[in-house]
């Protein structure tokens, strides 16, 4: 009975595996896309693209940023319309820029509607301004959804709402291509230490930035505005939370503010710098007696070590040997001669006893550079070194994409082995390494695998990689959004003939 049930578990890792190379990129299976906005473009912003861009890039160009050796870990960043705001968030987008970040939270106050005890979170898959469309990064998204019924997919919120939207021109031209947005509204400050601990959970990663969305005090004198403000960038500075929080009418946007600065306040050599202040007589000129005040201001804490390898993704436990490789490869292509000159798998042995650790292995076959076979088993059931033996017979002669490989080709073969790593359960999207990792997708009676190699050779991005992989697993190219999809990744040790020289 053991037996039988290990021969069915291998059968399935086989027919799992043998379509984890591709020959070449598929046709992916679209969903309906959900696009949002704009919706004040022509209002607080311009809707001609181009004057949009030369009125960023003019701001850009006049902001002069000090600059910021640490990690940029939140900012606090006005949101009026560009002509009376835009020169002082200019400072804001040009110390991203300087950082090269690409990966943005902007958590914005309501303005229209108001709410208790909760936050909204835009659901869609891009935020439409004039310079095209901003990718929502809908995991993360779906990962705050998780977190309770506290926080609520809500498209109110944001339909009439300008704080988070004026935003996101200024970074569609600041960060550039790569771009991915969350977007928060925030009706009630008391969620910021809520939402603080929220956010710490669901982007670990020092990639991401936190805008926090809101203009200073409204409609003073110029002189007494001048005084409020600078009364409150100096809580801000201090990170005075409470202080800050009693001062309500000199921040619209205290919620956010509140929780950037909940979110930053514990982090190593936390500090908050304003980096410019002005308002409204300064950059438009006009009504001095009414005017609303702008700061800009970086949270910053030290980058933080890298993190060490997991020992779970570490291929066969660690890596080989030279001579251990050499081996593997060896026994490849000798298992492949044999099976297709004589139809028979040879009887071998190794003198290295590692490779007598059960192990999971690919063997992938090319001719002049195309794909001629490849099979692998992606369950450790057999001793590595008949792990390889058995794929690669496999891939020269069963890989039903193509007619088995002849004697006659066998020279012009070239042969590649991938060693995996278990699979475990991804932590988040953004764990995955392209060009490290290999994922296999599942839901239901569906599931798919891709080698790590795969988006390497193809170009993909990290997002194409999941769609390719919903994709080989019969699914929707957004399968991996859907909270009932478990998405597993490996590692592998990657070699051809070329590395063994």
């Amino acid at each position: 009975m053991k037996l039988a049930r290990n021969t069915l578990v291998l059968a399935a890792a086989v027919f799992l595996a043998m379509f984890a190379c591709k020959k070449q990129p598929e046709q992916v299976v679209k969903a309906p896309e959900k696009v949002f906005g704009p919706v004040v473009a022509g209002g607080f912003y311009k809707a001609d693209p181009a004057l949009l861009r030369s009125q960023i890039d003019t701001y850009l160009a006049q902001a002069q940023v000090p600059e910021i050796p640490d990690r940029l870990v939140a900012v606090i960043c006005p949101h009026a319309g560009h002509d009376f705001s835009g020169p002082v968030a200019a400072y804001i987008y040009k110390a991203i820029q300087a950082q090269g970040r690409k990966k943005f939270v902007i958590i914005a106050p309501s303005h229209r509607i108001g709410a208790s005890g909760g936050i909204a979170v835009l659901d869609a898959d891009y935020y439409q301004t004039p310079l095209g469309k901003a990718k929502i990064n809908r995991d993360k998204v779906r990962q705050l959804l998780a977190q309770g019924p506290w926080v609520v997919a809500d498209d109110r919120f944001f339909a009439q709402e300008h704080s988070a939207e004026v935003q996101i021109p200024f970074l569609q031209v600041a960060a550039g291509s790569g771009l991915e947005i969350v977007l928060i509204v925030m009706p009630d400050e008391n969620m910021a230490k809520q939402t603080a601990d929220a956010l710490n959970s669901v982007f670990p990663e020092p990639d991401w930035v936190f805008i926090a969305s809101s203009d200073m005090s409204h409609f003073h004198p110029y002189q007494e505005a001048n005084k409020l403000d600078k009364a409150t960038l100096k809580l801000i500075e201090k990170m005075d939370i409470e202080g800050l929080a009693r001062t309500r009418q000199a921040l619209c946007g205290i919620a956010p503010v509140l929780t950037v600065l909940n979110l930053v306040k514990d982090m190593p050599e936390a500090a908050a710098k304003v980096i410019t202040y002005k308002n409204s007589f300064d950059t438009s000129g006009k009504d001095p007696e009414r005017v609303v005040g702008y700061g800009a201001v970086a949270l910053t804490a030290k980058t933080p070590a890298p993190r060490p390898e997991s020992e779970e993704l570490q291929p066969y436990g660690g890596p080989l040997s030279l001579e251990e490789k050499r081996e593997l490869m060896r026994i490849a292509k000798l298992a492949v001669e044999t099976f297709v000159r004589d139809n028979k798998r040879p009887e071998l042995d190794t003198k290295f006893e590692r490779l007598k650790i059960n192990g999971a292995a690919f063997v992938t076959l090319k001719k002049n550079g195309e794909l001629r076979g490849c099979i692998g088993h992606v369950i450790a059931i057999e001793p590595l070194f008949l792990c390889v033996r058995d794929v690669a017979c496999d891939a020269a002669k069963r890989d039903p994409r193509f007619p088995p490989v002849s004697p006659e080709e066998l020279p012009k073969l070239e042969y590649e082995i991938s060693v995996l790593s278990p699979m475990v359960p991804i932590k988040s999207i953004e764990s995955i390494e392209v060009g490290k990792d290999g994922l296999l997708m599942r839901n239901g009676p569906y599931q798919g695998l891709l080698l790590p190699q795969v988006p390497t050779e193809f170009g993909w991005t990290r997002e194409e990689f999941l769609a390719h992989t919903c994709n080989k697993a019969g699914m929707y190219q957004d399968c991996w959004t859907k909270p009932d999809t478990q998405i597993l990744q490996f590692r592998g040790l990657v070699f051809g003939e070329n590395d063994l020289k």
